[in-house]
């Protein structure tokens, strides 16, 4: 499918009318802005081929700053160069018009035509939902949802699965068969799909469930009324002896006891915090005395530290002098070294110009005899697409009469097993002659009775025998009619059966593949066509003269050194004059930097030596020698107090006496409590006994345990029945997956074609619904929705290159449609992705809108600027 132009009037953002024509069979890109109106051009495409013209929902599609607009888009297309026009009007004047050739059709006939053309389904009533868009909807990707490819896979499954059948020579049919349906449908009176039972089991169930519940009670009430005597007598026993003992008033003496130690420890604590407080203001003078103590041993150290490093740095300074001095003669001695070395890589450089030049010349000798022999192959290659395209017309077979045939031979396979299972079978062993109907019957063996037959007996009388089945006849017409329409099926195609025609279409198939073989060798060799191979040949000759031209205006270079000695001797030369400029910049900062340093050592020596020779200063040292000698003696008593009063508290505090007035007062209370509560449980148990004691419980828990066994039962013939129909079903739907498995090779296949590109060594999966599921790049393969947004999306774009490859050996038309859908990626896989969609693009047309040309400035592809178009189409 090839689109050549759109139209679009009064469509959302696109009140004025917008033409794009000129579309190239391969890439297509167009540029513009956000909210510059590129997805209002993809929705418009969507729209005019999946959309019903007459669906009443549309409404959002007319231009808000113009709302008696007419929505309207003609779209002009071909397919296996047909051409058609599609155009559509919608909201108000509904109409839609297809030419196709020179036939016309309109309104609903027409989109009939473009569902079977595109492959999608129409909706019943209201806008198309996903489920309904089918290629289309797997190929042509909305804004933001490249990474849907599983949504969008799973819509067009049975068109991939078709395509799929017919690369691979599958039988998969197009749906389930006639026997798993008629399994399903005995399935679901009892299973639903999830396996939950339903209908009668289900009912059952319940039943089965309320009288079980109503019988559980029933015993657990019986077991309560026995527990419940038991327990009485029990309460009774402990409440008697409780009351005659009365152990909770020992426990309330033991918390009177308990209180007195608490508040005896108490007071030791407080004692002992005054003791804590007074130490620790004792210890923080002492540790203040210590700090400035310490500041003036580091003064002393400080002063001596400066008097050494004065002397090592006036032996510094008069280094660096001498280190300058030598630096700058050798500046003077590299530069001279450097001009000569210059000269001599600037004729060097023009051998290396000249020699590129006799290069390039061989180059384009041989590219001139490359092209020609190109030009030879093309003229060949086209030769033989014009003989191949002849002989398969002579083989073609009408598709749709075939797909209907094979779906005759599908269907009539499963009529003719329920009609020979519905046949009444007579078994026979006679010792002598019987007639049925007429025709005799003697001797051993079986028949069939699609009808009414009697049997006449010799001596006996008759049998009249009629099948059981009741609907058998009309099965047997629903047969006949298929049959007939089979037979004329095979007269119109000119076959004799369903394999003859397999065979026949198999061989316009083969034929179709030569060309298209021949097709990519004439694309191989001639890309852009014989003519413009014709033009890159005299471009070619071209290029050679000039080339020669440059190199006859070289000067004379025989004497030059090799470029690389020359450019070695050269680099040496100037690294060694930049080593030596920066040894010089080196020693001028060194030296600098010594006499700074000299000069700071000297300024701070200064300032420590009059402070240590402060008399203030040796006053305030020795009055802090008498007061470390007061604080220690203090910090010692305290430690003795503090110790003694720890050890009483510890004695005091061993068994937590306030804990201990509690438990014992809380222990009493719960004795006090259980007791009333015994009391109150043994009137309770009493009333209830008697109340429960005249009920009959024991009769009419035997009469629910009879229920109960009656009706599981019925439950059990039910589950038996649900469980065989399970089973059947299951065996039969492994049997069409394993069919369906085998269709996942080519796509597998192509798929790891495109993957390369951007993940060299990674290998995509693919499930039964034929949707990639997982990305292996090592031991353990990932799920699609475990990878990052970008991933996704860029797996998105490469599963839909294959999904298009596989489509449209199969013969659908394909168009790939791609609303800025590489907006997650780096450049890195970008460039893969670009690579992809350049390989693509030699099969398939595809239309890339985006907002960053920047991206896409490299593929070779004129980029269509959205404002350029609008401007041309107001012209």
């Amino acid at each position: 499918m090839i689109l050549e132009s759109i139209a679009i009037q009064d469509f959302r953002k696109l009140a004025d009318k917008l033409v794009i024509d000129r579309f190239e069979p391969g890439l297509n890109i167009i540029a513009g802005p956000n909210e510059a109106g590129k997805s209002t051009i993809a929705e418009a495409i969507r729209t005019v081929f999946l959309e019903r013209y007459k669906v009443s929902t549309l409404g959002a599609i007319v231009p808000a700053h113009r709302p008696d607009g007419q929505p309207t888009v003609e779209v002009k297309f071909s397919v296996d160069g047909v051409p058609h026009v599609l155009k559509k009007s919608f909201v108000r004047k509904s109409r839609c018009e297809l030419r196709i050739g020179t036939q016309s059709f309109a309104e609903d006939e027409a989109e009939e035509k473009l569902a079977e053309l595109l492959g999608f389904s129409r909706s019943e009533r209201g806008a198309s939902k996903p489920e309904h868009a089918g290629i289309p909807g797997l190929l042509w990707v909305r804004q933001g949802q490249t990474d849907k490819v599983r949504d969008s896979g799973g819509h067009a499954f049975g068109y991939v699965r078709d395509a799929l059948s017919q690369l691979s020579g599958g039988d998969a049919s197009g749906g389930e068969d006639g026997l798993i349906r008629a399994v399903s449908a005995e399935r679901g009176k009892l299973l639903t799909k999830t396996s939950k039972t339903t209908g009668a089991l289900a009912q059952t169930e319940t039943e089965l469930a309320a009288k079980r519940r109503d019988r559980d009670a029933l015993s657990e009430s019986k077991l309560a009324f026995d527990e419940d005597i038991n327990r009485l007598a029990s309460l009774q026993a402990e409440h008697d002896d409780a009351k005659r003992k009365k152990p909770w008033e020992a426990l309330e003496q033991k918390a009177a006891l308990a209180q007195e130690r608490a508040k005896a420890s108490a007071e030791l604590e407080r004692v002992q915090r005054d003791l804590l407080q007074q130490r620790e203001l004792v210890q923080s003078q002492h540790a203040n005395l210590m700090q400035q103590e310490q500041a003036a041993r580091d003064l002393e150290q400080a002063v001596d530290r400066d008097r050494r490093a004065l002397q090592t740095a006036q032996a510094t300074v008069a280094e660096a002098s001498d280190a300058h001095q030598r630096a700058s003669l050798a500046v003077a001695d590299a530069q001279k070294r450097h001009d000569e070395s210059h000269a001599a890589h600037e004729l060097a450089n023009a051998a290396v110009t000249a020699s590129d030049l006799d290069q390039h010349a061989k180059l384009y000798r041989a590219d001139i005899a490359c092209l020609d022999d190109a030009l030879t192959r093309a003229n060949t290659a086209n030769a033989d697409i014009h003989a191949l395209t002849e002989q398969a017309a002579r083989v073609e077979i009408d598709a749709k009469k075939l797909k209907r045939l094979r779906v005759l031979a599908e269907t009539m396979l499963p009529l003719l097993a329920r009609k020979d299972a519905a046949l009444t079978r007579i078994e026979y062993r006679l010792s002598c002659a019987i007639t049925v109907d007429g025709v005799t019957l003697k001797g051993s063996g079986e028949l069939l009775l699609e009808s009414e037959k009697t049997l006449n007996l010799p001596g006996l009388g008759e049998l009249i025998i009629k099948p059981g089945e009741s609907d058998l006849s009309a099965l047997i017409d629903q047969l006949r009619a298929l049959e007939s329409e089979h037979a004329r099926l095979l007269l119109e195609l000119g076959v004799s059966s369903v394999a003859d025609a397999n065979l026949r279409h198999e061989k316009w198939q083969q034929l179709t593949a030569e060309k298209a073989t021949h097709a990519r060798m004439l694309e191989h060799h001639a890309p852009k066509g014989i003519e413009s191979l014709r033009d890159e040949l005299v471009q070619a000759r071209a290029r050679l003269a000039a080339t020669d031209e440059r190199r006859a205006k070289l000067p004379d270079v025989a004497h030059a050194l090799p470029l690389a000695d020359a450019k070695s001797a050269f680099d040496t030369a100037r690294i060694a004059l930049e080593n030596a400029r920066a040894a010089q910049v080196g020693a001028s900062e060194k030296k600098a930097n010594a006499s700074a340093g000299e000069q700071a050592v000297r300024e701070r020596l200064g300032a420590n030596e009059a402070r240590l020779a402060d008399p203030a200063f040796v006053r305030d040292r020795e009055v802090r020698q008498v007061q470390f000698v007061e604080k220690d003696t203090l910090l010692k008593g305290y430690a003795r107090e503090l110790d003694e009063c720890g050890k009483k508290l510890s004695a005091a505090q061993l068994d937590d006496p306030a804990a201990e007035a509690k438990r014992y007062a809380k222990s009493a209370d719960i004795l006090r409590q259980e007791q009333a509560d015994r009391q109150n449980r043994i009137a309770q148990l009493r009333g209830s006994l008697e109340a429960r004691g005249a009920e009959g419980i024991g009769e009419k828990l035997a009469l629910a345990e009879a229920s109960v066994e009656q009706i599981d039962r019925r439950h059990q013939q039910l589950r038996l029945r649900a469980d065989a129909l399970d089973l059947l079903e299951s065996v039969l739907v492994k049997e069409r997956d394993t069919a369906i498995a085998t269709l996942r090779a080519p796509l597998t296949q192509r798929l790891g074609l495109y993957l390369k590109r951007v993940f060299p060594a990674g290998e995509l999966s693919v499930d039964d619904g034929l949707t990639p599921v997982s990305l292996a790049r090592g031991e353990q393969p990932e799920t699609l929705d475990s990878l990052s947004f970008g991933t996704q999306e860029q797996l998105g774009i490469l599963a839909r290159l294959a999904y298009a490859d596989l489509l449209q050996a199969a013969g659908r038309p394909t168009l790939l449609l791609f609303d800025d859908a590489v907006v997650h990626t780096d450049d890195a896989r970008r460039e893969g992705i670009k690579r992809a969609l350049l390989e693509a693009a030699k099969r398939h047309q595809i239309l890339v809108l985006t907002c960053h040309p920047m991206h896409w400035d490299d593929l070779g592809v004129k980029q269509r600027h959205l404002a350029d178009l609008q401007a041309a189409s107001r012209a």
